[in-house]
C-alpha cells in the first residue's frame, strides 16, 4: 500500500524516528557493518522501502540509490545482487531515478545482470529493462543486444523470466 504525509506522521511515534532519519540509519549501518548477514538484511530493507513513491526522495536524499548502484557495480554475490536489483526495479519506475540511474553508470551492470543464474534477479533485471526500454531512457539502450539477451530469455526454464523476456520483445515489436 502507498503512504501519504499524514499516514506516516499518524505511523511515526511522537519520539519516533522519521522516515528520512530510519533511511539514513540503515545506510550508515549497510556502509559501517563488517557483517555479511547484516548488510544482506539491511539491503533488503532498503529494497523494501524502495516499493512506495512517498520514499522516493528521501531514497536519493540519503544515498540509498547510490547504494544499489555500487552494489550492482562492485559485489558478486547473488543475494547481495538480488537485494540491490529488487531496490531498483523497484526504484525505476520513477522518471527522476531513472535519470539517476543513467547519469550514475547503473545500465551496464543491469544489463549483466541478464546473465545470472539467480532466477529473481534475472527477473528484476528484465522487469527494470521493460520500464528502461518504456521510459525516456529508451534512447540510451542497445536494444538490438537486449532483444538478443531477451531471445534466450524467453526460453527460460523460469517462467516468470520467459513470460518477462516475451514481455519486453512484445513492448519492442510493437515500437518498430
Amino acid at each position: 500500500m502507498f503512504s501519504s504525509q499524514a499516514q506516516l506522521r499518524k505511523r511515526t511515534p511522537e519520539n519516533g524516528t522519521d522516515r528520512e532519519n530510519y533511511l539514513s540509519l540503515l545506510v550508515d549501518e549497510f556502509i559501517n557493518t563488517n557483517s555479511f548477514e547484516a548488510k544482506c538484511q539491511v539491503l533488503a530493507n532498503l529494497a523494501n522501502f524502495a516499493y512506495d513513491p512517498i520514499n522516493y526522495v528521501y531514497i536519493r536524499d540519503v544515498g540509498v540509490l547510490d547504494i544499489f548502484i555500487f552494489v550492482l557495480k562492485n559485489e558478486k554475490n547473488d543475494k547481495l545482487l538480488h537485494f540491490a536489483a529488487s531496490g531498483i526495479c523497484n526504484l525505476c519506475i520513477d522518471p527522476e531515478n531513472v535519470e539517476y540511474l543513467l547519469n550514475n553508470g547503473a545500465l551496464k551492470p543491469i544489463v549483466a545482470l541478464l546473465k545470472s543464474n539467480h532466477y529473481e534477479t534475472l527477473a528484476d533485471a528484465v522487469a527494470i529493462c521493460i520500464y528502461l526500454f518504456n521510459s525516456h531512457a529508451k534512447a540510451t539502450l542497445n536494444v538490438t543486444g537486449l532483444i538478443q539477451d531477451m531471445e534466450l530469455l524467453k526460453n527460460s526454464e523460469n517462467k516468470v523470466v520467459a513470460n518477462l523476456a516475451t514481455v519486453f520483445l512484445d513492448d519492442v515489436s510493437k515500437n518498430n
